[in-house]
């Protein structure tokens, strides 16, 4: 997500694009967040919210794709759409699995610390997106990294379980 704050608007200039059109397109990112909240929110609470989770780290991986091999500005437009549509869903996303797993009691302790830790991560992303960027005068590598990262959350979290949660679904 990182790479989205900090280096979206200098990769589009990048495609000769100026920087006004750059940030209209990420704007894109807080309009379709606010979609992707209330979507992924109303399927959680019908269906598993684990899988909805993973469905929604799905769509920031293939958001990633997008950014790396579309090649050109609508096609970063859309991906930049599908990493916004999981933007901010994850966060309440992450909460309903959390409790499920590790219960309420605990929840403040286990939510807390991670979203704690989180902008640690963040900023090493920023700095390594930079970095790469500095280095070899193209975003691609960074662009790999986030989307084996979100690939890697997609599958982490969706991988089935054998453990059942604490809570039952219907809860």
């Amino acid at each position: 997500m990182g790479f989205v704050n900090a280096h979206y608007i200098s990769y589009i200039t990048g495609m000769g694009k100026d920087t006004l059109v750059a940030s209209y397109a990420l704007a894109t990112v807080g309009i379709t967040s606010i979609i992707g909240a209330i979507i992924f929110g109303y399927i959680a609470d019908r269906y598993n919210s684990r899988y909805t989770l993973a469905v929604s780290y799905g769509f920031r991986t293939i958001g990633y794709v997008l950014l790396l091999v579309g090649g050109s500005f609508k096609m970063a437009v859309i991906g930049v759409m599908f990493i916004g549509m999981s933007w901010t869903s994850v966060i309440s996303l992450t909460g309903s699995v959390s409790s499920q797993y590790f219960g309420l009691k605990k929840l403040g302790t286990i939510y807390g610390t991670m979203f704690g830790v989180m902008p640690f991560g963040a900023s090493a992303g920023v700095w390594v997106a930079g970095k790469v960027f500095d280095m070899n005068g193209s975003y691609d590598f960074a662009l790999w990294l986030s989307m084996i990262m979100a690939l890697g959350a997609t599958l982490l979290i969706g991988i089935p379980r054998f453990q059942q949660p604490l809570l039952s679904q219907s809860s």
